[in-house]
């Protein structure tokens, strides 16, 4: 018995970090300019979606196409949005009624009209190790 509690506790051991172990990659590609930071955030809910990420952090831009790694995230569904600040002031510029003068992208390649796309067209459920393409615009 105690045998079987000792590879009982192995094995759920192992499936616990194998589960940790997962990963998402972020294959960014139509950066025309290597400068400044990629900006990138992760968001979990639709009602947090563009307002309050679950997660973000920064990288520096090296070059045309970049390959992100975004570690500790467990299974689920999730979108992300990001952009290249090119001038390096942390922020996404726009000209006039708010049209992006610097490159941005969000997950699926999705594109909204007069705005950005919703939760629902960003969305994507994780749950094993994955490579998302991503062409900034």
């Amino acid at each position: 018995m105690k045998a079987f509690i000792i590879s009982f506790v192995c094995v759920l051991a192992f499936v616990a970090q194998s589960l940790s172990a997962q990963n998402l990659t972020l294959e960014v590609r139509g950066i025309e300019k290597v400068t400044g930071k990629l900006y990138v955030a992760i968001y979990n809910s639709p009602e947090t979606f563009m307002k309050k990420p679950l997660a973000g952090f920064v990288v520096e831009v090296k070059d045309k196409v970049m390959s992100v790694p975004c570690k500790g995230l467990p299974t689920g569904t999730y979108a992300f949005s990001m952009y290249q600040d090119e001038n390096g002031n942390g922020k996404l510029d726009t000209a006039a009624f708010g049209i992006p003068t610097e490159k941005f992208g969000f997950s699926n390649d999705a594109e909204g009209v007069m705005g950005p796309p919703s939760y629902e067209k960003c969305s994507f459920t994780f749950s094993a190790d994955t490579t998302l393409v991503v062409n900034l615009k």
